[in-house]
């Protein structure tokens, strides 16, 4: 093999325009704090500020003469150093005083060596809404100071530290209650520091779902179908309202559609009870569309239409409702099993696939 140039930078070795252009003109490093700081809940002016403190790009008067303005300055907080970003924000005196006072609130201390370690301050398992809180806190220390320096400069507006706090604690407090975030009860103290109510997540409805017999008289089928590449399958299980086995069956429908094959697994079930003279039937499937196809006659495909109404000819008292699919265990491995049947078989036997989701329906979950 004769010899090529070869470019390191390449896994194959050729140099191509987008590695020339990405090696004169490398991607800066992804900063951490780039995406933190801009957050719904804080007014995009009030964080821009806080972008150019850290980029230094902030017209403080050390800057400016970098800029090649000539001028005296000092800092109008506390007169006794020059004004640089890192003096107004970080050592002067009135910064130091109004970081105090929040990181009290925050129940964190603030004292800093660099811009960059103000986003510090935020704990890495705070909950959301709190991360929020002392994100907005962070922002506006810098804005009211910014603030407050201006008002001096260009105003002569003597530097109030009451002020200043009054001020970053009502626009904490304000963008606290618009948080899209949530609260642990561990974190509640920082939100009433800034009187903020807690936003606690929704925790939803635990419901019980089991299975529940019928009354006396009444027999329970639990229906369901599957589908599995184009066939389609159903079955169904009959229980009285002791829990006792009746008999169950399944199906082998062919290449019927899942809302199909729900829907003849419950005109399947209303024969077989037919056929067996159970006249109040209570019918039970996983599928609230097909509950919902069951009570109205427009929605039930026109291929099923005359064997579901030959079925109420039998003068049967027929209830339909849903149930979750925890509650329907049994009529779920039946339509699995249907797949390797062939035709419909009726079983006198309960299969032994179904004992153990049986036994947890009869005697409860406990059992």
């Amino acid at each position: 093999m004769s010899d090529r140039r070869v470019w390191l930078h390449a896994s194959d070795g050729n140099l191509s325009a987008k590695l020339a252009f990405q090696f004169l003109h490398p991607s800066p490093d992804k900063l951490d704090w780039a995406s933190t700081i801009w957050r719904p809940c804080i007014p995009l002016l009030h964080s821009f500020v806080f972008w150019r403190l850290m980029w230094s790009k902030l017209p403080t008067d050390e800057n400016l003469q970098k800029r090649g303005c000539t001028l005296v300055f000092i800092c109008g907080l506390c007169y006794k150093h020059a004004e640089s970003s890192w003096h107004l924000f970080l050592s002067c005196d009135f910064a130091v005083a109004v970081r105090r006072c929040i990181g009290l609130k925050l129940n964190r201390s603030m004292s800093l060596t660099s811009v960059h370690n103000l986003l510090d301050c935020i704990h890495v398992r705070c909950s959301s809404q709190v991360r929020d809180v002392i994100m907005a806190a962070i922002v506006h220390v810098v804005y009211c100071i910014w603030l407050t320096r201006n008002a001096f400069r260009f105003n002569s507006v003597a530097a109030s530290l009451h002020a200043t706090m009054a001020k970053i604690a009502s626009y904490v407090a304000i963008l606290g209650m618009h948080s899209n975030g949530n609260c642990i009860s561990l974190d509640v103290d920082i939100l009433n520091n800034f009187l903020i109510p807690p936003l606690f997540r929704r925790v939803k409805e635990i419901v019980s779902v089991v299975w529940k017999a019928p009354t006396i008289t009444w027999v329970k089928a639990n229906t369901n179908g599957s589908v599995v590449n184009l066939n389609a399958s159903c079955g169904g299980i009959f229980r009285d309202f002791r829990g006792t086995f009746l008999g169950c069956f399944a199906s082998n429908i062919s290449s019927w559609s899942v809302f199909e094959a729900e829907l003849m697994d419950l005109i399947l079930a209303m024969e077989f009870a037919a056929g067996n003279h159970w006249n109040r039937l209570w019918l039970e499937c996983d599928s609230s569309s097909v509950v919902h196809a069951f009570k109205n006659n427009i929605i039930i495909p026109i291929r099923l239409r005359n064997r579901r109404h030959n079925c109420f000819q039998h003068g049967m008292t027929i209830i339909c409702s849903h149930v979750f699919r925890e509650g329907n265990c049994c009529a779920d491995k039946l339509a699995s099993l249907c797949h390797v049947v062939t035709n419909t078989i009726w079983y006198t036997t309960m299969p032994s696939s179904l004992a153990d989701d049986f036994t947890r329906d009869r005697n409860g979950p406990c059992a």
